[in-house]
C-alpha cells in the first residue's frame, strides 16, 4: 500500500511539473503591419488593436512545444501609417469591416521547431480569415525568449488579396489599381 502511494505521488508530481512548465502568455507589446503597394505609390496601414494568447512550453530559453496560439486583430484598427482618414475607409471597404469586424489566425499544428542560436525558429499550421474568408496557411515564426521571461515573436507572411476573395481595389476611374499582394509583418512582445 505505502509503495502504490509513493508511486501515486511521484506521478502526480511528475505530472504536476510538466503541466507548470507550460505556460500561458498574452500580449505585452506588439507591431503587426499590413504593406502593399499600387502602380502610383507604396502603402502601408498598422494594426492598432490586436490580441494574441498562446501556451507554449519553453525549456532552458528555447520553445519546445506549442499547444495552442491564436491572434485576433479588430480589423477597424488598422490605420494608414500616413494618417489618411480616406485609406483606412477605403481598407475597411475591401477587408469589409463592418460585416466582419475582426481578422483572425489560429493555430492548428506546429510543423516544425528549430533552434538557431538564441532563437527558435517554429512553422506552425493554421486558419487565416480576413474579411470572412478562412484559409489554410503556414507561418515561420522566429521566437526568443527574453532576460525578463518574456518571449519575443517575429515574421513575416507575403499573400494574395484575392486568396481571401478581397478584390485589388481600384481608385480614380482605374487610374490607381493596388497590387493584389500585400505583406503582413508581425514583431511582438508576450508576458506570462
Amino acid at each position: 500500500m505505502i509503495q502504490k502511494l509513493t508511486i501515486f505521488l511521484i506521478a502526480a508530481f511528475m505530472l504536476s511539473g510538466t503541466i507548470n512548465a507550460q505556460t500561458k502568455y498574452t500580449v505585452k507589446s506588439y507591431t503587426l503591419l499590413v504593406n502593399g503597394t499600387s502602380n502610383v505609390h507604396d502603402w502601408s496601414s498598422k494594426a492598432t488593436s490586436i490580441n494574441v494568447t498562446g501556451d507554449f512550453l519553453i525549456n532552458n530559453g528555447s520553445i519546445e512545444k506549442i499547444n495552442s496560439a491564436s491572434v485576433n486583430v479588430v480589423s477597424k484598427s488598422l490605420k494608414s501609417t500616413k494618417n489618411s482618414d480616406l485609406m483606412d475607409e477605403r481598407t475597411y471597404s475591401t477587408i469589409k469591416a463592418d460585416q466582419f469586424p475582426y481578422m483572425t489566425f489560429i493555430m492548428t499544428k506546429v510543423a516544425s521547431i528549430q533552434k538557431n542560436g538564441a532563437e527558435t525558429i517554429v512553422t506552425v499550421n493554421g486558419n487565416l480569415t480576413i474579411a470572412g474568408v478562412s484559409k489554410p496557411i503556414d507561418l515561420v515564426l522566429k521566437c526568443k525568449v527574453q532576460p525578463s521571461g518574456d518571449l519575443q515573436i517575429t515574421g513575416s507572411e507575403k499573400i494574395q488579396m484575392s486568396t481571401f476573395g478581397i478584390k485589388p481595389p481600384s481608385f480614380m476611374l482605374g487610374a490607381m489599381k493596388v497590387a493584389d499582394e500585400i505583406t503582413i509583418s508581425w514583431d511582438v512582445l508576450l508576458k506570462k
